[in-house]
């Protein structure tokens, strides 16, 4: 096809290269309400692209309180579970701690920021293989806490490299609607993408009883990514009076991915959160290439 295209004096368009290009990293995440009563709750299931074999290589998780109640734990594990298609080896068990919340007691309490625990598993998967994904939690809670789980997987597992280049977007949002975030364009020296990251925060004044939680995807004209979902470096349980204070700065964490990408390639960048909250909240998002 190149020869022919050479032949004719046509000049290949992206479009083109498009086609050959394919992320080797995909992520891929599951949101919504726990229970109110203590034990599992499945919080959803993800079905693997056709093409697998596909390498499981991360898992994560957080489970946040919407409405903080005193002396009451928010605290419990998360478990995979394979509904079809072998998943090898079988993840059984396959219990993975959550971050806790101790119980705390007044009428101001205050937003808990959960950070990002990337727990590193060996797993594979066959393409449309699925794997439900649920939160087993210690106590009851009188208000259900919002949970959002996801797995990395892709046909190999990446390395962290130094960076080379890296650039961000950032946007504000306040709708829990899949939202555009941003466009990176890349340099025209670029060949692959190493890293991602994004970082979610709450800015102006914090609203009673409002959890920010959420994640953020990738998307692309120049590389076939889907399903390209990742989770931010924290997210956040909700706060609870007139005075509410907020944890300290979050840590970045940058993923470690392997995506092939053409020189001058687009990558558009979205988030969705769980729930809407009244004020914004500042959301960035970073991608580190070579």
């Amino acid at each position: 096809m190149t020869d022919l295209i050479t032949q004719r004096g046509i000049q290949p368009t992206r479009r083109a290269v498009v086609a050959e290009l394919q992320s080797d990293t995909h992520g891929a995440i599951v949101t919504g309400a726990g229970g109110a009563a203590a034990g599992e709750t499945v919080i959803g299931t993800i079905t693997f692209p056709a093409g697998g074999p596909w390498k499981i290589w991360g898992v994560h998780g957080a489970m946040v309180a919407v409405t903080p109640t005193a002396a009451e734990v928010v605290a419990g594990h998360m478990r995979l579970n394979a509904v079809s298609g072998d998943i090898i080896p079988n993840p059984a068990p396959s219990r993975f701690p959550l971050s806790a919340v101790s119980s705390q007691l007044g009428a101001t309490l205050p937003a808990t920021q959960h950070p990002l625990k990337i727990w590193p598993v060996d797993y594979e998967a066959p393409g449309k293989g699925v794997l439900q994904l649920i939160v087993n939690q210690a106590v009851g809670n009188t208000v259900a806490p919002q949970c959002l789980l996801g797995v990395l997987f892709g046909k190999t597992i990446p390395s962290f490299k130094p960076f080379r280049f890296i650039d961000t977007v950032r946007a504000q949002v306040a709708a829990a609607v899949d939202t555009a975030i941003g466009t990176i364009t890349l340099a025209e020296k670029a060949t692959r993408i190493i890293a991602v990251g994004g970082i979610l925060c709450q800015d102006n004044v914090i609203t009673t009883v409002e959890d920010l939680i959420g994640f953020f995807r990738l998307s692309s004209d120049d590389v076939r990514m889907p399903p390209a979902q990742f989770p931010f470096s924290a997210v956040y349980g909700g706060g609870l009076g007139a005075l509410i204070l907020n944890t300290g700065a979050q840590v970045p964490v940058m993923i470690p991915v392997d995506i092939p990408v053409p020189g001058g390639g687009r990558i558009d960048c979205f988030a969705l959160l769980n729930t809407l909250v009244t004020n914004a909240a500042e959301i960035q998002i970073y991608i580190a290439y070579e």
